[in-house]
């Protein structure tokens, strides 16, 4: 390499270390701080979940995740209706709890830990007893990846079932009525992405329901998951060509690999299973905050810790708030988040989304736990 390559690359590595740096610095880390704790720890964090995540996928889940999961299973009470499994990631209480709060008693609730902590779990158990619950094998500090927790459940569950991101808030309850799929549907969305030019719907796991059994059978013959890929096997590809997705190309343009669940969604599209979005008539059916169990806390930016604060002051619960201080340190309320906020930053465009939601949260809240969360204003004993 010559020099001007070299030049390069260390202007490259320098933009990386300030874009790093950057949102440690905005939320109130001095330079000593950010470049010697926060930024090292968020690297080697970052490392050490990389290499967990084949392991984790291919080692634990066919000899430990999965016979546990069928016997789980097979345990669980009859039901007439999808169950909804809620993938329990650790350090999420906060954005979790309003989340069963609006579909307790609502729908047969199934809760999978996916490396939250045993004290995490016990608060689980205490709101909702009647909740069954599934605890994923895992190297420490890590989670297994979404795709590989979705591709168990079509492997071992038996109907169809539901999963549901635990910073999804489903406001409409009616939609709760239509959620088992038809013989010839795989899928049925709360949400989807239109391809831009091919003229099907790409469904988001935020909450989606999956027809277990043709796509057990797809991924028996084809031995292709829900996981993420960075290549098209050739089944997929000869898939994908039929409905009109040239080589080399993805479902979605602004990526450059399969996400979850999409090879599989090619499989059963081709095959001509149909995904069913549903449709409803509320001003705001659901609402859904988006990646708050992504990537590590060291770098969130700024509106990321001002949504954590805002969620953590909704549940009013101090020894929660304690034990998550560690996740928006220096900052310890959600007016200090906003008190650094700048007026050319993009990052704050979900704020009134999160200003519509927090009230009916805290209403959801009061109804399944009302003597934990009392309303503001009401008379308390």
């Amino acid at each position: 390499m010559g020099l001007a390559g070299l030049v390069r690359r260390l202007g490259a590595n320098l933009r990386s270390l300030r874009n790093a740096l950057r949102p440690l610095r905005r939320r109130g880390f001095g330079w000593a701080a950010a470049l010697g704790v926060q930024l090292p720890a968020a690297v080697a964090l970052r490392v050490w979940r990389r290499l967990a995540r084949p392991i984790n996928g291919r080692l634990f889940g066919p000899w430990l995740n999965g016979p546990r999961l069928a016997r789980f299973q097979r345990d669980l009470p009859a039901s007439d209706r999808p169950r909804l499994y809620v993938v329990v990631m650790p350090q999420v209480l906060h954005f979790l709890l309003p989340c069963l709060a609006l579909l307790r008693g609502r729908v047969p609730l199934v809760l999978v830990a996916n490396g939250a902590r045993a004290w995490e779990l016990a608060v689980l158990r205490r709101r909702l007893p009647e909740a069954p619950l599934f605890t994923l094998r895992r190297l420490p500090a890590t989670s297994v990846e979404h795709g590989d927790v979705i591709s168990l459940l079509i492997e071992h569950h038996r109907g169809p079932f539901g999963i549901v991101d635990h910073d999804c808030y489903l406001f409409d309850a009616d939609l709760l009525g239509h959620l088992m799929p038809a013989p010839d549907e795989c899928m049925v969305a709360l949400v989807a992405d239109r391809h831009p030019h091919l003229n099907f719907e790409l469904p988001l796991t935020h909450l989606l329901v999956l027809n277990a059994e043709p796509l057990r059978r797809l991924m028996q013959e084809t031995g292709i998951d829900a996981g993420m890929a960075r290549h098209t096997p050739p089944a997929a590809q000869a898939a994908f060509t039929r409905l009109g997705l040239p080589p080399g190309t993805w479902f979605k343009p602004y990526q450059r690999f399969h996400d979850t669940l999409h090879l599989l969604l090619g499989l059963a599209l081709d095959r001509g299973l149909r995904v069913r979005v549903l449709r409803s008539r509320a001003g705001l059916p659901f609402a859904h905050i988006g990646g708050t169990s992504i990537g590590s806390h060291h770098t969130k930016n700024l509106f990321a810790l001002y949504v954590h604060l805002r969620f953590l002051e909704l549940l009013g619960d101090d020894g929660l708030r304690q034990r998550y201080a560690f996740l928006t340190r220096p900052l310890a309320t959600a007016a200090e988040a906003l008190a650094r906020r700048r007026p050319d930053d993009r990052g704050w465009q979900g704020l009134p989304l999160l200003e519509q939601t927090l009230p009916r949260l805290r209403e959801a809240l009061h109804r399944a736990w009302p003597d934990l969360h009392p309303l503001p204003g009401a008379n308390t004993p």
